[in-house]
């Protein structure tokens, strides 16, 4: 699929032109292996300055560690178009969501998408999964991104990429492996040409631009 970069200015999820970021920073307490926190925010922040400076807009769901970070280097960037990064996130989460993010999507750099909660389901680990489940088909149903990326991360990651694979059959799959977490295991798993680089590569800004030059040639 050859990605096309002409902005449809009226459609704010932009079919094919946007890719889609399933990133965190795992919690400690809550998952267990290795992963480096300061090595995935720079893999995130590079990702997004060579993406955007793309002219493709990124879609991601509104995890507190990632989508603050989306929203500055978008900030940074020059542009002419508004809504450059576009969050989803669980009406479950409302009255969580960083003061950072609300603000950036006040200026007009990003746009917040609110899903529906699911009945019953809580706030907490464990009791979110339903909320998730449909917040995640959502967003991707809706964006159809034209590739997903995967930099960190806990249980959320594999889930996304099965929603991923079912809703956007076919298109390529990036998992990062250095930074560690749940990307990693999708890495070593991987099957794109581009394999050995996503597993070992640490300089992130040439490994986006290789990554953004393979789907223009696809």
């Amino acid at each position: 699929m050859t990605l096309s970069f002409a902005i449809a200015e009226t459609n704010p999820t932009l079919v094919d032109r946007s890719i889609f970021l399933s990133a965190s920073i795992p919690d400690p307490k809550r998952w267990e292996g290795e992963a480096d926190p300061l090595e995935i925010t720079d893999a995130v922040v590079a990702f997004a300055r060579v993406f955007l400076t793309a002219g493709l807009r990124l879609v991601s769901a509104a995890h507190p560690t990632i989508a603050p970070l989306l929203l500055y280097v978008a900030a940074e960037l020059p542009s002419e178009r508004s809504e450059q990064v576009v969050i989803y996130q669980s009406q479950l989460f409302e009255d969580v969501l960083p003061t950072a993010t609300r603000r950036f999507e006040a200026q007009g750099v990003g746009r917040i998408i609110w899903t529906p909660a699911a009945e019953g389901d809580r706030p907490e680990p464990g009791q979110w999964d339903a909320s998730l489940e449909r917040m995640r088909r959502q967003m991707l149903s809706e964006t159809m991104p034209a590739a997903a990326v995967f930099i960190g991360g806990m249980r959320g990651i594999p889930d996304e990429l099965a929603i991923f694979n079912e809703v956007c059959p076919g298109r390529p799959a990036y998992p990062l492996g250095k930074p560690g977490g749940e990307a990693r295991a999708l890495a070593l798993e991987s099957v794109s040409p581009l394999r050995e680089q996503l597993l070992t590569g640490a300089v992130y800004p040439s490994l986006w631009r290789t990554v953004l030059n393979d789907l223009q040639a696809g």
